[in-house]
């Protein structure tokens, strides 16, 4: 969490106003299913303001979604247009409302979505209205009947004409229209449009103005907790959490979690295989669930490191590889839990009780990837190569763990002892004579692999080098 502040509005208010308002705020186009998450996620903003919103070409700004950016101790707040619509939803779970249309919604004056939609330009024309909504209609007739430049029953016969219109048609030049056959008289209408051009009522401008105001009043820590609503995972926002939040590249491009996985199914060899890896991992954490329960402190703590061993990445930096991961904190404490359940399941449950049996599933994996007779031939030329090789002295193991590491095939792990016990390959001795097995082998395939800057060590070859057989 941090001061940001994002802004979602268009049509309501231009981007360049809002931030004249309320410098350093991140504005953002009219909200789509999916922004807000996307925001949440990107910013991790201290308030999000929702003013403006789609509903007709993209699905509306998921309840839930606001829901969740507060559980996740943002201020959210709502006015004028789909912000109000939201807000005046989600005002009991702590969504705070600003402005006179959110008043008249949450009261009942204004019952109909339709009276804050119209339409508007593309980002390029900054969102220019190309129609006037309902609210902005009544409003602007209102000041007009307080000047006596309308009646009020001529007031309620506008409205009631613009109401019958579908919203991308209500304009206060059809506002003229109708006032032409309800047979006012020209200089009537002259005068209206002239009180339409110059004394315009634009509620939602206001609104979003209040908005960006009362953000500026909000405390400087996150949304209490006390205050947080509990974000109840149902099935459908669930599928919304994992396909359909919107996240951003640093170039300002945007694109779907589920569009990323789709362009690897297509694009990506290792796309098959990584999704079984994928499901093996789901299934697997959750039999460790099951059996032992929540993952314990310790656990999660040794998880936590080896996925900074993992990423290479020290303790301070976490937050923005969790940043840059597109991960909430609370999806990354879940993927590490996932991680200490796993590795639970395969070094307590599947490992050393089993005695070293875990070499014949790794084998099967090898075949259903294809890739068993390579290695068994590689492994069998190595072995045989290696019978001819006589070290004397015998390396020390630091001569022996370098030459391997000069190899360039294996990397030294933090703690190897860990390494060992994790992947079941025995005690440090059997360990030392699988790599002296390698550093010899590689000497009679290819005349290299002993590094000892120390001693000299004599290399005594009982046949010919095998540089015919290392290829």
């Amino acid at each position: 969490m941090n001061d940001r502040t994002v802004v979602f509005l268009g049509p309501s208010l231009s981007h360049a106003e809002a931030q004249r308002i309320l410098p350093g705020a991140i504005c953002l186009p009219p909200a789509a299913m999916g922004d807000v998450l996307g925001a949440s996620l990107t910013y991790r903003p201290h308030a999000i303001g929702l003013v403006d919103g789609t509903f007709l070409s993209n699905m509306s700004v998921f309840h839930k979604e606001l829901l969740y950016a507060m559980d996740q101790g943002a201020w959210v707040l709502g006015s004028s247009s789909m912000g109000a619509l939201r807000a005046a939803e989600c005002s009991e779970y702590g969504m705070i409302g600003v402005g006179q249309i959110f008043d008249e919604i949450r009261t009942g004056q204004i019952e109909d979505d339709d009276e804050v939609a119209l339409t508007h330009a593309s980002s390029d024309e900054d969102f220019r209205p190309l129609s006037d909504a309902f609210v902005t209609i009544r409003a602007t007739l209102n000041a007009a009947e307080k000047i006596d430049l309308l009646s009020k029953a001529e007031v309620e016969k506008l409205l009631a004409a613009q109401k019958l219109r579908w919203f991308p048609d209500r304009r206060l030049s059809a506002v003229v229209e109708d006032a032409s056959k309800l047979g006012m008289d020209p200089i009537q209408l002259a005068g209206l449009k002239q009180f339409f051009r110059e004394s315009l009522v634009d509620p939602k401008r206001e609104d979003a103005i209040a908005l960006l105001t009362r953000i500026k009043q909000l405390p400087k820590g996150p949304f209490p907790e006390e205050d947080r609503p509990v974000t109840v995972m149902s099935g459908v926002f669930v599928t919304t959490l994992a396909r359909d939040v919107i996240v951003e590249t640093p170039d300002k491009m945007k694109v779907t979690f589920d569009r990323i996985r789709r362009h690897a199914a297509l694009h990506d060899p290792d796309f098959a295989d990584d999704m079984r890896e994928t499901k093996r991992r789901v299934v697997l954490a959750a039999v460790s669930g099951w059996l032992g329960g929540a993952p314990t402190e310790n656990e999660v703590t040794d998880a936590k490191r080896r996925l900074l061993e993992l990423l290479v990445v020290d303790e301070e930096d976490f937050d923005e590889w969790i940043k840059s991961a597109d991960l909430q904190p609370s999806d990354a404490e879940q993927l590490i839990a996932t991680d200490a359940l796993l590795y639970r399941l395969e070094n307590c449950w599947l490992g050393r009780s089993k005695m070293g049996e875990i070499t014949t599933p790794y084998l099967n994996l090898l075949r259903l990837q294809g890739r068993y007779t390579t290695m068994k031939a590689a492994a069998a030329l190595q072995q045989t190569a290696s019978q001819g090789v006589l070290l004397e002295p015998h390396p020390n193991p630091q001569v022996l763990i370098s030459s391997l590491l000069a190899l360039g095939t294996w990397k030294l792990p933090t703690d190897l002892n860990r390494y060992l016990e994790e992947f079941e390959l025995g005690s440090f001795a059997e360990f030392l004579e699988d790599v002296t097995v390698s550093v010899k082998a590689h000497h009679a395939l290819f005349g290299v692999g002993l590094v000892d800057a120390d001693n000299a060590i004599t290399v005594s070859e009982t046949q010919e080098p095998m540089m015919s057989r290392g290829r």
